[in-house]
């Protein structure tokens, strides 16, 4: 079929090397029009709750999902479709590395005499491999997915073995995992949206906490009306432990600024007139003596005060009992809608200037058919030129001697991950433990999005074009990463500088696990 492009095979290797550039430059502008497009989105209020966890990580994976579509399309699939398995493999482990050392390089403070980073200190001046980065107990959440969606690569990978192992054609061993790519198929979808319902749980519910918590700040909501939301979260799905787990750390985080606000001496302990104003906020209005017992109650060292522990613990106690809930006063917490203090709270989506003048409807109309047009132009543009990319990647392989696999991992990741370089930038230069955390969930987000969405279109084109697995020695130097760094970030909530080198030496050590396992053991 006549196609508009020329032919790699027709252009001698500086032209090759200039056409390369030009579609990795459009192919880099297609993904940067998909991620400013979605990104406008959180200026409509109908979809801005699912814009972090579903929008951006489905469209941010559309450029490496093409890109391993159309390497297996063509005439010689079994082939080409090293240059999917280079662009996937690329992506997650570049993912994973260089954003990750430019997080830490830009985003470390001063480690404390506990080598943890210590960001009271974060414009202090201190020798390289005694500064670090900390993030939030997220991370070490998200890691532990990742991790188990390494593991959908072994469905395919595990028949594969066996059946090179018998010495088949690549013909007969395809038909033989034909089957089995099926399933992989079906694995990977399943965990793809079992994925974006849990991003679109965790998100809403860190978004409501955020709101709550503004609100105390801003004196717009009362401890009851904190209970409620709270309550709220538990009453989800009462046998769920991770929820109940999820409403205690809530607690946690509403009680700091409710503390602050009954401890009137600052002294870090509510003394019985202190308590009394809270239990008048809680709906109660008891006598001396009433308090007296109380605080017996709460006070559960003996010292006749009531520290932070057991306040939130108290609550906690309060909270689970739902007969105490309900006689407590229903505040009005529709101010939530909108988040505490409306629309002058100061964190308003970044409206472009232009529009500024407009009314809040008018903005959102063109918010919304902006965020359209350049989702729909920058998916166009990776539609149309992945294609002939790959076509240019594989000539690279063919002129180089070597499998387009390498050419693929080095150059592709770069057109349509770039992005994330400049976003992990950002983040870090910020220098607080909240930047830090945004930054790597996304990465890890990304790795996620890879190992389910990405593979199972990998998957599908096995099944469908009855493609051979023939990727062991990728499959196991990709994983092998995946698990250093997600170790890494699931035991290490403090990551150092040097840390941040041996992450970003595991980009070259992939390439090189790779070779030694395909040219020293014979793998494939």
């Amino acid at each position: 079929m006549e196609t508009p492009f020329v032919e790699p095979t027709d252009l001698n290797s500086m032209q090759l090397a200039f056409t390369t550039a030009v579609y990795g430059v459009i192919l880099y502008q297609g993904s940067q029009l998909i991620s400013s497009g979605s990104e406008l989105l959180q200026l409509v209020p109908a979809v801005a709750g699912i814009v972090g966890s579903i929008v951006l990580p489905i469209l941010g994976a559309v450029p490496d999902g093409m890109m391993v579509l159309f390497s297996g399309v063509g005439p010689n699939a079994q082939e080409t479709v090293a240059v999917g398995v280079g662009a996937l493999a690329g992506s997650t482990v570049m993912l994973l590395t260089f954003p990750w050392f430019i997080a830490i390089t830009y985003g470390r403070v001063p480690l404390n005499e506990n080598g943890e980073a210590d960001y009271a200190q974060r414009d202090h001046v201190a020798p390289y491999l005694k500064t670090g980065i900390r993030f939030n107990s997220s991370i070490s959440k998200a890691a532990k997915i990742m991790l188990a969606t390494t593991l959908l690569y072994f469905i395919i990978q595990v028949p594969a073995t066996m059946e090179e192992s018998k010495g088949l054609s690549t013909e007969k061993q395809a038909r033989k995992e034909n089957k089995a790519a099926l399933i992989g198929l079906f694995a990977c979808m399943i965990s793809f949206f079992g994925y974006l319902w849990y991003c679109y749980v965790d998100a809403n519910t860190d978004k409501l906490l955020t709101q709550v918590i503004k609100g105390i700040k801003h004196k717009e909501i009362n401890i009851a009306a904190a209970l409620e939301v709270i309550n709220s979260i538990r009453k989800v799905d009462e046998k769920s432990q991770e929820l109940l787990l999820r409403s205690r750390k809530a607690l946690r985080q509403v009680c700091k600024p409710f503390f602050k606000v009954y401890d009137i001496d600052n002294n870090g302990v509510l003394t019985q007139e202190e308590l009394m104003l809270f239990l008048r906020d809680l709906g109660f209005n008891p006598q001396d003596h009433e308090v007296q017992v109380f605080v017996k109650q709460m006070d559960t060292d003996g010292d006749g005060k009531v520290n932070f522990e057991e306040f939130t613990t108290y609550l906690h106690e309060f909270m689970m009992d739902d007969r105490r809930m309900e006689a407590a006063p229903k505040s009005n917490s529709m101010i939530m809608e909108e988040g505490p203090g409306g629309e002058d709270d100061g964190e308003e989506d970044l409206m472009p200037e232009e529009w500024e003048h407009l009314d809040k409807n008018q903005q959102i109309r063109n918010a919304l058919f902006r965020s359209m047009w350049m989702m729909a132009l920058g998916t166009f543009v990776v539609l149309v030129f992945s294609d002939p990319m790959v076509d240019c990647l594989n000539e690279w392989g063919n002129r180089l001697g070597v499998s387009a696999f390498y050419v693929s991992f080095l150059v592709a990741p770069f057109a349509s991950n770039a992005s994330e370089l400049l976003s992990a930038y950002t983040y870090a230069v910020k220098r607080s433990q909240g930047s830090i955390t945004t930054a790597l969930s996304t990465l890890i987000g990304a790795a996620c999005m890879n190992n389910t969405f990405v593979l199972a279109i990998f998957l599908a084109l096995i099944y469908w074009q009855k493609l051979a697995w023939q990727f062991t020695a990728e499959t196991i130097a990709t994983v092998l990463i995946q698990w250093i760094i997600g170790i890494a970030a699931w035991r290490c909530k403090t990551q150092t500088a040097l840390m941040s080198v041996i992450i970003l030496g595991c980009y070259p050590l992939c390439l090189f696990v790779v070779w030694f396992l395909e040219n020293i053991v014979g793998l494939d």
